[in-house]
């Protein structure tokens, strides 16, 4: 009967161990979700030639600006001077009025079509390459281009 016991009493330990363990890693996941909430994420392991300013203090804004440019322009621009398909967009806002830009965005054909020499000029430069029309909001259009404002080369 008491090699009954001891086993009974070896299961019970090992019972509790584990019960113990998971506690204990239920508690470790908790700590770092908490943590990994609060640290800024910038993607699958890419690396990026800029960055943001100041990583802490992003508006909602430039985070809906970062979504909808990563969604749908980076395959073609860059937020920099880098060329990619299309022209970089570091400094858009000193060459052309928002106004002008969310025209362009909605229906750059449209722009081109009247005449207007600047957008000329672009479609000549970038090998008459037609840059799609958006179906975005001017605050979405905004957002981006407050995205795009932010961005600063990594030093």
């Amino acid at each position: 009967m008491i090699p009954f016991i001891e086993k009974f009493s070896q299961i019970f330990a090992l019972i509790a161990l584990s019960i113990t363990g998971l506690i204990v890693a239920l508690v470790l996941i908790q700590s770092n979700a908490k943590i990994a909430e609060t640290t800024p994420s910038f993607g699958c392991g890419t690396v990026s030639e800029y960055s943001y300013q100041d990583t802490v203090k992003i508006s909602g804004v430039t985070s809906v600006g970062k979504t909808l440019f990563d969604n749908n322009c980076q395959q073609c621009h860059s937020p920099g001077a880098d060329v990619v398909v299309g022209p970089g967009l570091r400094g858009i806002l000193d060459r052309r009025s928002i106004e002008w830009l969310i025209t362009w965005v909605q229906n750059s054909q449209k722009v081109i079509a009247s005449g207007d020499p600047y957008a000329v000029k672009l479609y000549n430069k970038y090998n008459k390459t037609m840059m799609q029309s958006f179906d975005l909001t001017a605050d979405d259009i905004k957002a981006i281009f407050e995205f795009v404002q932010s961005y600063r080369p990594v030093t």
